[in-house]
């Protein structure tokens, strides 16, 4: 199977002036002569241009497979097109300052819209839209004047013992936030500093739609990332494993990233993701059950962004541990919850990627039988979840 992890886009933002009058066009500057010098607002023509331009090829290492019931499940194995965006202008004036002045925020349905804009200089923030399979969002935007920073919502609890494995052995370091969703897939674009100028000299003009044109570069990113994960088991052929519930998570994940600059937070979170059992493939010659399964998340703590010189990890909270936590069912119906140290895996593909565990069954230790080993650590009673406060720094 050739499936292709598409990851990174380019967009071009034409940024056209239509300067028209009356009777006639109008010489440079674009000002009225007179008491005052009355300015007119250019009118700002932008559009978006989306190029795949990095391809991850999924042949040599993913043993999972991905059929139409995986996609009809988890969807696509790639990143999907945006149809839509937010935008948000910011507003500087004639100080190339971070400091934003306003924030004109707006939706469009294409990717090429019209607005006028003040002389001066901006920031534009551009992020796609949210196409939720179920139509329910996860993925939160907290809104400020200068910036926009997504996190998501909680799902199930979690049992101590594992929150406790989650957190770090740095003093600062803050507690792992329960479970979260995934976020879903979305993108976004941060150009700073576009200067709107009132001389015509600064603009291309355009003879054939009569307007001046000028034009902006910069790329749209992968603001959240696809892992694909995959757990071989092997030496199973007497069936002691014979399915999975579902339940698995990813520990030490970033619980938000800001949308402007695409650097993500430092707050851990464990993120909840379902499994699925295929039985009787072949791996590198040997007949193995394998579990996959899709994950999205905003990636490493304090990592930046993809780039395309590199997705090597080069964040610095390096004292937390990423785990995998999955069930496994066994012949006589206990559940047992084990954990996998994937931390070099998840550093070395820190913005997407595939991450295998191999299981050899023969050194497991079966769950004694009994209705006290039916459960799941991912479904705890009510006395074993954690306290945990929601909180946002933005």
């Amino acid at each position: 199977m050739k499936a292709l992890l598409n990851k990174i886009h380019k967009v071009l933002i034409p940024v056209a002036v239509a300067i028209c009058m009356a009777d006639s066009c109008i010489e440079p500057p674009l000002h009225l002569p007179g008491q005052g010098l009355d300015m007119l607002l250019p009118k700002i023509e932008t559009q978006l241009s989306i190029i795949w331009d990095n391809n991850i090829s999924l042949d040599e290492n993913w043993y999972y497979g991905w059929d139409e019931k995986d996609d009809s499940i988890w969807g696509s194995i790639g990143y999907t097109t945006p149809s839509s965006y937010e935008v948000h202008r910011y507003y500087k004036g004639e100080n190339p300052t971070p400091i934003h002045l306003n924030d004109d925020a707006f939706s469009i349905r294409t990717n090429r819209f019209r607005r006028y804009f003040l002389f001066g200089y901006y920031d534009m923030l551009f992020y796609s839209d949210i196409d939720s399979k179920d139509g329910t969002q996860v993925v939160v935007m907290n809104e400020t004047i200068d910036s926009v920073t997504a996190t998501t919502t909680g799902t199930r609890g979690l049992s101590r013992s594992i929150l406790s494995r989650t957190r770090g052995s740095d003093a600062d370091t803050t507690g792992a936030l329960g479970l979260l969703n995934q976020p879903e897939i979305f993108y976004g674009a941060y150009p700073e500093n576009i200067y709107i100028s009132s001389d015509l000299n600064d603009y291309e003009y355009d003879p054939v739609e009569d307007i001046y044109i000028k034009r902006i570069e910069t790329k749209l990113r992968p603001l959240v990332y696809i892992y694909l994960v995959q757990f071989v088991l092997y030496n199973n052929e007497d069936g002691r494993i014979k399915g999975v519930n579902g339940n698995a998570a990813l520990s030490s994940m970033a619980s938000s990233t800001n949308v402007n600059t695409g650097h993500t937070g430092n707050k851990p979170a464990v993120v909840y993701f379902n499994t699925r059992m295929k039985k009787d493939l072949m791996v590198k010659g040997r007949k193995s059950d394998v579990i996959g399964a899709k994950l999205t998340t905003f990636g490493l703590c304090d990592n930046e962004p993809y780039t395309r010189a590199g997705a090597m990890y080069d964040g610095t909270r390096t004292s937390l541990k990423n785990y995998l936590y999955f069930d496994l069912i066994w012949n006589n119906n206990g559940i047992m919850t084990y954990e996998f140290d994937v931390t070099d895996q998840c550093r070395s593909q820190a913005h997407g990627g595939i991450l295998t565990v191999w299981i050899d069954c023969s050194q497991l230790t079966p769950p004694d039988p009994g209705p006290a080993n039916t459960g799941s650590l991912f479904i705890p009673t009510v006395e074993d979840y954690d306290e945990v406060y929601w909180e946002f720094e933005i």
